[in-house]
């Protein structure tokens, strides 16, 4: 029985380090960010997939694929359910990534467009 709590300690002690490893990770890129801070939050590129921005409630920042997201819910935290089952628990607001889910779709499709 007691080779159970060891072993759970153990893991725990691999997940705390890979917390550290990445909160340190997290700091370092937003120290040499600051040019990323200057573009709109929806335009992250990753893999040719437009992104919005959004933050964990640890303070880690994501990165959602908009066309991935299934529903929104706004608990006292908003929390994001993508359409493989994983959800997200974040600290912006419902309304905030609503209107940067508009404004990314506004940019898809502009009423001035060369093709009449």
């Amino acid at each position: 029985m007691s080779w159970r709590y060891r072993r759970r300690s153990a893991d725990q002690k691999i997940m705390d380090r890979a917390r550290e490893a990445r909160m340190a990770r997290i700091h370092m890129e937003d120290e040499h960010s600051s040019s990323a801070d200057s573009l709109p939050a929806w335009s992250m590129e990753a893999g040719g997939k437009e992104m919005i921005r959004v933050t964990r409630l640890s303070g880690e920042v994501l990165y959602l694929n908009v066309l991935q997201i299934e529903s929104m819910e706004s608990i006292p935290e908003t929390k994001i359910k993508m359409m493989n089952g994983y959800y997200y628990l974040v600290k912006d607001t419902a309304d905030s990534v609503v209107e940067q889910l508009r404004t990314f779709y506004h940019s898809c499709i502009s009423p001035e467009s060369e093709y009449k």
